[in-house]
């Protein structure tokens, strides 16, 4: 088993890039397969997120997501990029952890 079994969500990835002068604009990056799971109240108070508003999600340990960057997955649900964790390990697989919070 990998931890490509476990990616059950599609989204793509925007990032804000500058269009010229001061003007910018989310571009999109790329798509990735992920897994986002909602987080419990406990662990979202204790980073300051907003119950029901915050999730984690997991993805492969090379995939190009920074903070700030915009997520749209394959229901139109925006997320907004809070923290990642690079890399994390799942027993022998390496991933990526994210903090992500609903916008839309």
């Amino acid at each position: 088993m990998t931890l490509l079994n476990l990616y059950t969500n599609q989204i793509t990835i925007s990032r804000l890039s500058v269009i010229s002068g001061d003007k910018t604009k989310y571009s999109t990056i790329t798509a990735e397969n992920v897994c986002i799971q909602r987080m419990n109240e406990e662990k979202t108070i204790n980073i300051g997120g907003a119950i029901g508003k915050t999730f984690r999600m997991y993805a492969e340990d090379n995939a190009d997501i920074e903070v700030g960057d915009k997520l749209v997955d394959e229901n139109g649900d925006e997320y907004k990029v809070k923290a990642v964790t690079k890399p994390a390990e799942l027993g022998n697989f390496q991933h990526l952890e994210i903090i992500i919070t609903l916008v839309k």
